[in-house]
């Protein structure tokens, strides 16, 4: 099976837009912008994303249903870990639907270079010519899958901020932001990219089965076929 056989435009098409989908996983882990107040509504909390919260710069103290024995006011930006909110971390921030959010979130940052790693082994031809259509579609299943993981965390998100009351303040006055859009892509891009890599997957047996029978019938064996 010669090179050109072997890559397609599903090949390089399903490698780019998992490329793709893995900057734009990025993106959306690496900016505190999944929700967002009203510009005209001091809620306190301007903006949040999955690993970092933002205070009002005059500071904002824990909500009243927090037990925070310190009872401090919290400035600017904090990384969710941070020991300064060790007090009203598990109470208030990490609310069990936020915990999967983060975790599906997460998942799908280590699921997507795991895919694209079996590209590149595919492209550099490190399985038998026999056996490289599986890393095509063990690369399919990974995109199907993080495409679910990833679609069921915006959606948990995108309903549970605004309706949990006793997460941020005044959830009424708050609206999803950009990080939360750009992650809400990565679902449309995985099944995209799964889609292009099972077509190749097929069309790869196609031509192994196909060599596979000119092999048999060259030495006569057709009782096989």
């Amino acid at each position: 099976m010669g090179n050109a056989t072997r890559l397609s435009g599903w090949t390089i098409a399903g490698t780019a837009i998992i490329a793709l989908s893995i900057g734009c996983l990025i993106f959306a882990h690496a900016f505190p912008y999944w929700q967002e107040s009203e510009k005209s509504r001091d809620t306190g909390v301007p903006n949040i994303g999955l690993w970092n919260i933002c205070f009002r710069s005059e500071g904002f103290p824990a909500p009243a249903y927090v037990d925070d024995s310190l009872g401090k006011r919290y400035y600017n930006c904090y990384y969710v870990f941070d020991r300064d909110l060790r007090m009203v971390r598990s109470q208030w921030i990490f609310k069990d639907w936020f915990i999967t959010v983060v975790i599906f979130a997460t998942l799908g940052l280590v699921l997507q270079p795991v895919s694209i790693i079996l590209n590149i082994l595919y492209y550099v031809r490190v399985c038998s010519p026999h056996k490289e259509h599986w890393l095509m579609m063990v690369s399919s299943l990974l995109n199907l899958v993080n495409g679910f993981i990833i679609a069921l965390a915006i959606f948990v998100f995108g309903i549970m901020a605004s309706r949990d009351k006793e997460w941020m303040p005044q959830p009424e006055s708050n609206h999803l932001s950009y990080s939360w859009g750009v992650a809400a892509v990565v679902p449309v891009l995985s099944f995209i990219a799964a889609m292009c890599h099972t077509v190749d997957f097929l069309r790869l047996k196609s031509y192994r089965d196909r060599d596979a029978r000119a092999k048999i019938y060259a030495r006569g064996e057709f009782s096989k076929y």
